[in-house]
């Protein structure tokens, strides 16, 4: 990863921070939040696509804090010995690339970019001060640990439904609810969707050939489309009701 030279703050114009970890801590503020009694370092960091972000069980110096994924798309993964990828979970911006982080720098899970990212590295000391002297702050980071926990669950459950195209749509329908959270859209139903079949297929324990054939199906019953890293909901009723798992509002 590369050290990114700032000429200005970028927090300030974030189009996420309302919906971000990041946003408790700067709490609406306007100015860097490295000035005051709990200030809070950040480095901004830079990734190229495919670029791993942070290895499995290698902290290291470089990933001394929590890390926000600022723009951009990134995903937890699990390397097998033979070579096999499971993808845990996709980071959309805002998203903590592991809330784990605060307490524990060896995550058991890599991180990899899936776009060119943008990331920037929190304080752990100063997270730790702030939660001391502002219960909010985490409370806040409670609710961000019971999403992730949410998710997770959600997910084994998606991966025990027999039926490939419920799966590859519990996959879908939970990544557009955040998505959509987080106003991180071209327009409504529109979502940019940089991943490929190889990924979803990793994400669900499926094949290739299975994402292929479930996307056929979902345009051919006007459902969802997706070409060129576009996907468009046709239908969100069908959506929600060929799902699996109940999602939490």
């Amino acid at each position: 990863m590369n050290f990114e030279r700032q000429l200005a703050w970028p927090c300030r114009d974030c189009t996420v921070r309302g919906s971000s970890f990041c946003g408790t801590l700067i709490d609406g503020s306007s100015s860097c939040p490295q000035s005051g009694q709990n200030k809070i370092s950040q480095v901004f960091l830079s990734a190229c696509k495919d670029e791993v972000i942070q290895h499995n069980g290698h902290g290291g110096d470089a990933f001394s804090g929590p890390m926000v994924l600022c723009e951009g798309w990134a995903y937890r993964f699990y390397q097998f010995a033979d070579g096999r990828r499971q993808i845990l979970s996709v980071l959309i911006p805002g998203d903590l690339l592991s809330a784990s982080a605060l307490l524990d720098p060896h995550p058991d899970f890599s991180v990899q970019a899936a776009t060119d990212v943008k990331i920037c590295q929190l304080g752990r000391d100063g997270i730790k001060r702030k939660f001391t002297a502002e219960p909010s702050v985490c409370n806040a980071f409670g609710k961000f640990c019971a999403v992730e926990i949410g998710e997770t669950t959600s997910t084994v459950i998606d991966l025990n439904e027999r039926n490939n195209v419920k799966r590859v749509l519990g996959f879908i329908r939970r990544l557009i609810k955040r998505l959509s959270n987080r106003g991180v859209m071209i327009r409504r139903d529109i979502y940019q969707f940089p991943l490929s079949h190889t990924d979803i297929a990793d994400a669900t324990g499926l094949t290739r050939d299975d994402v292929g054939r479930a996307f056929r199906y979902l345009r051919d019953n006007r459902i969802v489309d997706m070409s060129d890293s576009v996907l468009t909901v046709l239908d969100p009723a069908k959506l929600e009701n060929h799902a699996t798992v109940p999602i939490r509002q």
